[in-house]
């Protein structure tokens, strides 16, 4: 007997005849759900003729759904009236019209055997009909009570062929949705039905799409919609915006505050009995669905050097849950099993990357690129043989401190409870590094997009140019952070030397002699200078909890300039002095809009940055340290990550796909700014400017050159843009991946048939 959502999917179509609606449409299954398979096979005895019929699936849900069985009497006269009555209640498509349990349906049974059949009946026909209509009752009753002990062999009976292979297609209506190749994180609700895509950055909502749709919808266009979880009716589900955890349906109902959720978030699971866990500030809370006090379930154990407990999922019994504990030395993170209301734990593999359970029994995570499931019994809550591997997939991207750490190692993929897998197609090298994001090569671009130089692969991301134009910091994903490096002397050496610090936003000084870093240390944020050859120690210039990420510096070396998420005013725009008595930090940019990625211009007169204050990301520049609100906007159609040429009289930003340029003139206090042009494109860069911490490339002094973390074996062209395009066209594949549609979301259905060819 299934009790929970069983779709037609899977089945053959002669077994997928006897399922209710309410199973076609992902809903939970009850009595009822038995009630009406009892209709449709007593139907068919005595008629001859099955219910509901078609050839496809398509076609014999469009019948079981909206269409009513030909009347019993019209096939089979003899039926008798309250017989046909009673197969019409079982058949009612809503399950609150049917019979409600198997006593009723006896109860119905034995009063049409003792004549409760004949009302109505001319009495000749009544006496013919009585003795027939008892041995039926009788014989119904005795199907209905041996029904649980040959419902294994009857399923087996009506499977008939061997189960569907797996079906893979792609859906490129939502193939990037803003944030490049990566693509924002994809959700897929537990009765496969729809489809769900956070619409990137500060213009915030979600898109929706029905499976079998071509078209999504947008909704909570006002909200940034983190992390979304469903709940297991696939109507409901939850997200996280503005340090709250709320809840929604797909019908577009104003979504509702279900409790405080301060940053960092690290994901959320909805039992079937209306119980939220979710993560929030490193450790892991419940709540009500409904609304309440969350109540805090875990606590970090020093002996482990646990960071962080997060991405929490229900396990089918609704009690137990896994969930990640990641760990500052890396051979201690590990997916472990919990339960609500007990502080017992069990640890089931080493993981650095979230697991989630999958009908009909598998706990699927990633290693890298690579996904895999591993079959698991969640009644005993053990694994069963080896891991094997299913998928290739990107991994998600960092939403600035916004989420958990760990986040940046999850790849992006989801599954329902219903043979259905979805994921975002890998657009860089298969399986990227272990232990680290994907492989990327740094490359030298000229103006007209032409390639010049390549730089080995390795996991980078954000780069800064130092005043020479040849050397570069860069920082590269490991383990649980990472650590700051330099290219100098022909060979890339390392600035740090801790990666579960997350040392990473290098920035070149103006001199050249020093390189500014970000990392996590005891924790709190702090930034931190030291010799851009290396050597000597760390000079710590400003910390706190909130993340900060060193930016520029200014003319002369005399501040730092940074930007700070705060969860109550999103990015905002900092500055610190390196010189003199007066060392106090001070705002340069505090206002509800995200301000980020600020750059001091080369003559230290002006600031260049990226906001969102007319909800699309622009390009602003206005005069350096006081601004006083003196600003001038430079893009047009929006923009971000801005970059000045040396003699501060032309600014570099991008607007997707392109790196685009904008010549700039000054005059006393205000500017005029040319139209902007576009250089050249970008391809397949998983370091979304307006979502990441880091910059996302670096320009030379002259503006001639500029040097970008491309995608290992992604091609590129030669020139100029309309060469570049050519050969992009030419080549026609980056990675496994279609050029056109880097980062489109696939999805498999019948998933497992993969595993079980394996």
């Amino acid at each position: 007997t299934r009790t929970v959502a069983s779709p037609a999917t899977g089945l053959a179509v002669t077994a997928a005849a006897y399922l209710a609606p309410e199973q076609y449409d992902g809903a939970e299954s009850d009595a009822r759900t038995d009630i009406f398979a009892f209709g449709a096979l007593l139907y068919e005895m005595v008629t001859g003729h099955p219910a509901f019929e078609g050839k496809t699936h398509a076609i014999l849900l469009a019948a079981i759904q909206s269409v009513d069985p030909e009347p019993m009497s019209k096939l089979q006269p003899m039926t008798p009236p309250a017989l046909e009555f009673l197969v019409k209640r079982c058949l009612a498509k809503d399950p609150k019209q049917r019979l409600q349990t198997a006593r009723d349906l006896v109860s119905h049974l034995r009063w049409i055997g003792e004549g409760g059949s004949q009302a109505g009946i001319p009495a000749p026909l009544a006496a013919r009909r009585q003795k027939r209509d008892r041995l039926f009752a009788i014989g119904a009753a005795l199907l209905l009570l041996v029904a649980a002990g040959i419902a294994p062999s009857a399923y087996r009976y009506f499977e008939g062929s061997p189960p569907p292979d797996d079906v893979h297609f792609g859906i490129y209506s939502m193939t990037n949705s803003g944030q490049g190749a990566g693509g924002t994180s994809v959700y897929i609700s537990p009765n496969g039905r729809w489809i769900a895509v956070s619409r990137p950055g500060a213009v915030g909502g979600m898109y929706l799409l029905e499976t079998g749709s071509v078209t999504p919808k947008l909704m909570l266009e006002s909200h940034a919609t983190y992390l979304t979880f469903w709940a297991p009716d696939g109507r409901s589900f939850a997200f996280f915006d503005d340090g709250k955890l709320w809840t929604t349906d797909i019908s577009g109902a104003p979504p509702q505050i279900v409790c405080d959720a301060p940053y960092p978030v690290g994901g959320g699971t909805w039992s079937r009995d209306g119980v939220i866990i979710f993560s929030s500030g490193g450790v892991l809370h419940r709540v009500l669905a409904g609304g309440g006090v969350p109540q805090q379930i875990s606590t970090l154990k020093s002996e482990l050097q646990e960071s962080e407990h997060a991405w929490p999922y229900f396990l089918p019994d609704g009690r137990h849950y896994v969930y990640l504990s990641t760990s500052a030395e890396p051979t201690k993170s590990a997916v472990y099993v919990g339960q609500l209301d007990s502080t017992d734990t069990v640890r089931l593999f080493s993981s650095e990357s979230r697991a989630i359970y999958a009908a009909p029994g598998y706990l699927l995570f990633n290693r890298g690129n690579a996904v895999f499931a591993h079959a698991f019994d969640a009644e005993t809550r053990q694994l069963k043989g080896e891991a094997r591997r299913l998928v290739d997939a990107n991994l998600r991207i960092a939403v600035a401190q916004v989420l958990v750490a760990s986040q940046s190692r999850m790849a992006n993929f989801d599954v329902s409870q219903t043979g259905a897998f979805v994921y975002r197609s890998g657009s860089v090298s298969a399986g990227g590094v272990s232990g680290g994001g994907p492989s990327m090569t740094m490359t030298w671009f000229d103006r007209s997009g032409s390639v010049t130089q390549v730089e080995a692969p390795g996991t980078y991301a954000g780069v800064d140019l130092a005043p020479d134009g040849e050397r570069f910091a860069v920082h590269k994903h490991e383990a649980n952070g990472g650590d700051s490096w330099f290219f100098s002397g022909g060979r890339l050496q390392r600035l740090t030397f801790n990666v579960s610090q997350d040392n990473s936003m290098p920035v070149w000084s103006r001199d050249g002699k020093r390189i500014a870093f970000g990392s996590f240390r005891e924790g709190k944020w702090g930034i931190y200078i030291k010799a851009s050859d290396g050597t000597g120690t760390e000079q710590l210039v400003v910390e706190s909890e909130l993340p900060k990420m060193p930016m520029s510096w200014s003319a002369g070396d005399k501040e730092l300039v940074y930007s700070v998420s705060d969860p109550r005013t999103r990015g905002d725009i900092w500055m610190v002095p390196l010189q003199g008595n007066d060392r106090e930090p001070r705002v340069l940019l505090q206002t509800p809009a995200d301000e980020l990625f600020p750059v001091v211009s080369p003559d230290g007169k002006w600031m260049a940055y990226q906001s969102d204050a007319t909800s699309t990301p622009q390009i602003y520049v206005e005069p350096f340290p006081d601004g006083a609100g003196n600003r001038s906007q430079i893009s047009v159609d929006g923009g971000v990550s801005p970059r000045w040429r040396g003699d501060t009289q032309e600014l570099f930003y991008v607007l997707a796909p392109n790196v685009m340029a904008a010549d700039v003139r000054f005059s006393g206090l205000s500017l005029e700014a040319g139209v902007p042009r576009a250089l050249f494109p970008l391809r397949g860069n998983p370091n979304v400017p307006h979502t990441t911490i880091y910059h996302r490339y670096a320009v030379t002094r002259d503006g001639q050159r500029f040097l970008v973390p491309q995608p290992a074996g992604a091609p590129t062209g030669a020139g100029g843009l309309a060469g570049t395009i050519a050969s992009f066209v030419d080549q026609q594949v980056v990675a496994g991946g279609n050029v056109a549609n880097p980062g489109a979301i696939n999805v498999i259905l019948n998933w497992t048939q993969r595993l079980d060819r394996q």
